[in-house]
């Protein structure tokens, strides 16, 4: 099972992990070029397992679309209030 941090194929790089429950974590990152995207994964359930998605056996990131990218950040706020400092820190 993959930390959010390891997960960082060659198109996108996590910057601030946002939420992280060891089975499913969120994460804003730079894909492709575009800085400041939301993008989420399952981790997996234990050490052998790669989560989903992946590709090739290698763990990869699910990108959420801008539109639903303000909603699921307030979303996580009402659980943890530190999400405004950790995309400040940004």
């Amino acid at each position: 099972m993959p930390k959010p941090i390891e997960v960082n194929p060659n198109n996108f790089k996590v910057k601030t992990v946002l939420f992280d429950n060891t089975e499913f974590s969120i994460v804003l990152g730079t894909w492709e070029g575009n800085e400041n995207v939301l993008a989420m994964r399952w981790n997996g359930d234990n050490e052998d397992d790669k989560g989903y998605p992946k590709t090739f056996g290698n763990p990869m990131w699910f990108i959420i679309h801008g539109d639903l990218k303000q909603p699921i950040i307030q979303a996580l706020m009402q659980n943890d209030k530190n999400i405004i400092d950790k995309l400040l820190s940004e």
